[in-house]
């Protein structure tokens, strides 16, 4: 494969830490002014910061010395605020003070936009320092297997400071865990769209017939997918995504699939393939060993081709830290070595079709629905 084919990648790496930090500039003067734009006029940080502390003191006299500003100022501040916002806050009384109504619905606002603000400056500090943390990374089975010991290695050299625990399980899962944000990122094939995640399409990977190397075969070349479904299959059970991908291809190309065997686990069907009771379709990559001892052989599926997207997910919620940025640099330089060493990778020629295409995969269900 040509090396422009890594071209998307090495432009996300040179630019990627300097985008985040412009990012991150950016993002602290709009929320540093977000108090203005939420609630109009001259409504600041100082204010929501004096009113919050008011009214979590329940007293004027404890939150000026919290503060360190004098009871007056802090009163004047308190005035300005109910001012500006066109409603009364606080309420005084002989015990001390309390919120009104609107008060109440005002220190939930505040509270949050003070929180924004906190986090952008720790954001702003995080990129200031070398890269720090622990990420819990998510892979898939295959992915695993392929950049597991390599990723180690290399993030143990380069960010030492980074403390990476790799989680591997099916796509479906890995979705909703970064979802849930028990994961940080991940790297998941287009199984289905689950809200509150942020998709970057990375890779497309084609899927290969592969059957035992019986005699007179050849390893390599392209088999049409009517060829295919001709053949005895093991496949997943529905809904696997596979499965569910080749039906797909199936009624796209009007043909039946000779489905013999039903099984989830990739090293039975690997064992079942090389026993010569029947052929599958799988990643290259799930086969890779076998296929190149020359125990398997594998063809790419064309006429129509049957591919796959893989994606770099992360919360919608939240940006990623600086740690995350250089983890996510080091992983697409070497899916980059990967694309140039095997063809069953490619870039992904229409990136915003790609996550079209899997906002209109229905939600997975349950554990059923993963991709190895």
């Amino acid at each position: 494969m040509q090396a422009e084919a890594t071209a998307p990648i090495a432009r996300e790496q040179n630019h990627c830490a300097v985008g985040c930090q412009s990012f991150y500039l950016y993002r602290s003067r709009q929320i540093a002014g977000s108090a203005n734009a939420l609630l109009g006029g001259d409504v600041n940080l100082k204010q929501l910061q004096y009113f919050v502390t008011i009214s979590e003191a329940c007293s004027f006299t404890h939150a000026a010395e919290q503060l360190g500003v004098a009871q007056p100022a802090l009163g004047q501040q308190m005035r300005k605020l109910e001012d500006e916002l066109g409603v009364k806050l606080l309420r005084r009384h002989s015990r001390g003070v309390d919120t009104t109504e609107a008060g109440v619905l005002m220190l939930e606002h505040a509270r949050g936009i003070l929180a924004q603000v906190d986090a952008a400056s720790a954001s702003l500090r995080d990129f200031t320092s070398r890269p720090r943390g622990r990420i819990n990374l998510g892979l898939t089975t295959m992915m695993s297997g392929m950049l597991a010991g390599p990723l180690i290695r290399r993030a143990a050299d380069e960010l030492p400071g980074v403390q990476l625990c790799l989680v591997e399980e099916m796509s479906s899962m890995l979705m909703e865990w970064v979802a849930e944000e028990r994961v940080q990122i991940a790297l998941a094939f287009n199984v289905a769209s689950v809200p509150g995640l942020r998709w970057e399409p990375v890779l497309q990977e084609s899927l290969y017939f592969v059957e035992s190397a019986e005699m007179g075969k050849t390893n390599g070349g392209t088999i049409r997918f009517a060829e295919v479904a001709a053949h005895r299959l093991v496949v997943p059970a529905s809904p696997h995504s596979i499965r569910a991908l080749i039906e797909e291809k199936s009624r796209e190309a009007e043909v039946t699939l000779d489905i013999a065997y039903e099984v989830h686990a990739v090293s039975t069907v690997r064992d079942l393939v090389s026993q010569h009771m029947a052929a599958t379709v799988m990643p290259y990559g799930a086969a890779r060993q076998e296929i190149e001892s020359g125990r398997l052989i594998a063809k790419r599926i064309v006429d129509p081709e049957v591919k796959r997207d893989l994606f770099f997910i992360h919360s919608e919620r939240r940006s990623l830290t600086k740690a995350e940025v250089a983890l996510k640099a080091i992983l697409f330089d070497m899916l980059g070595d990967e694309m140039r060493r095997y063809d069953q990778w490619a870039p992904i020629a229409d990136r915003q079709a790609s996550i079209e295409a899997l906002q209109r995969r229905p939600r997975p269900v349950g554990r059923g629905w993963f991709a190895v």
